[in-house]
């Protein structure tokens, strides 16, 4: 573990340096997703110095949201930005009133998607799947506060949004195919944890039922050659037998969990390079972490040793400078704060550490 002690505190010392230079505003690339890795991070170390740093970051987004000419998509734009505030707000990060905070730029993505009804993609980063991303999350914290009104309004842009997306997916305009490499913008597993949550949330699910029905055939036919690329479909297959009992997705899923081998996924389809969220061994253990939240099953966790292992001797923390813009990037999914993130989970699940001193060292 002093491994990744030392890996956490050489880039917590990277991102504080980056953390002053000009970015992006965005969730997955950008200052907002940043801001979040260092709340998580002050809270876990009682650090003052992440916290403010965290604090700093949101008021910057804030500041620059009116001025900043801004997409409406959800990698870099508004949808992720709306999102991110969110789960702030939701994880007791920051107090405000969402729907007060976040009326100004909710309207400003209703417009962006009426005037582009129909001319979206599937993507995540920039199409449909990241909006409805952003609705159902919407939807979710509405519900919570009770705001009937917007409890409406994100019902029926879902409903909408669930039509349009439906309609891609009877034009194959999506990757419902296995990627060559792993990557965490797979449409299919994204699309089955999202009709899971349309169910659960009682929007649109007569349509979300017929996406399912029109995808079933194919999905039970899907057996992706890597094994990284099995251990998301699997994801996504197991989001949706928590809310639509499925007889031939439960027996696929038997199969691809029995033929999962997580030291291959780890040690042989991650290479050097492959250690951030969206490529590689990061994005695997937090894919991990959820199946087991769901299903129970602790077989699909990798070790911590493989995990810390396979980041600390990846070769982008040598000096050449080829490496450079890698140490750069701050993206959660892209960047090392999402590294640095799973790091901290992993470190916070041992008992015999911890992670808690109030310095910028994290230390045992």
């Amino acid at each position: 573990m002093e491994q990744a002690l030392k890996k956490l505190h050489e880039i917590n010392r990277y991102l504080m340096e980056n953390a002053k230079q000009e970015n992006g505003l965005g969730l997955l690339n950008g200052k907002l997703g940043l801001s979040i890795y260092f709340f998580h991070l002050a809270r876990n170390t009682d650090n003052k110095e992440f916290l403010e740093t965290a604090e700093n970051l949101v008021v910057e987004v804030f500041e620059k949201l009116s001025e900043a000419k801004l997409p409406a998509d959800f990698e870099n734009g508004l949808a992720g930005i709306v999102f991110g505030i969110s789960y702030l707000v939701n994880s007791d990060f920051v107090e405000a009133d969402l729907d007060d905070t976040l009326r100004e730029l909710d309207d400003k993505i209703f417009k962006f998607l009426e005037d582009q009804n129909g001319k979206l993609p599937a993507a995540i980063n920039n199409g449909i799947i990241g909006y409805l991303i952003y609705c159902l999350d919407r939807l979710e914290s509405s519900l919570k506060s009770g705001h009937q009104s917007n409890i409406y309004i994100y019902h029926k842009l879902g409903a909408q949004l669930l039509n349009q997306l439906g309609q891609l997916i009877e034009e194959e305009k999506l990757q419902d195919r296995e990627p060559q490499l792993f990557n965490i913008f797979w449409d299919l597993p994204i699309i089955l944890i999202l009709l899971a949550k349309s169910k659960l949330l009682l929007v649109n699910t007569k349509k979300a039922e017929r996406i399912l029905d029109y995808l079933l055939p194919n999905l039970i036919s899907v057996f992706p050659r890597l094994h990284s690329n099995k251990l998301y479909l699997l994801l996504g297959i197991e989001s949706v037998l928590r809310e639509f009992e499925t007889p031939e997705l439960r027996k696929h899923a038997l199969l691809l969990k029995r033929s999962v081998d997580m030291d291959t996924v780890i040690n042989v389809e991650c290479r050097n390079l492959n250690i951030r969220i969206l490529d590689g061994a990061s994005g695997l253990r937090l894919i991990a972490d959820k199946l087991v939240e769901i299903t129970g099953d602790k077989s699909f966790i990798p070790s911590d040793e493989l995990i810390i292992n396979k980041i600390n001797n990846a070769v982008c923390w040598g000096d050449d400078d080829f490496y450079s813009p890698f140490k750069k990037s701050n993206g959660l999914v892209s960047g090392m704060s999402g590294i640095g993130w799973v790091l901290l989970e992993i470190l916070s699940d041992v008992a015999d550490f911890e992670v808690g001193e109030k310095s910028d060292n994290v230390i045992v």
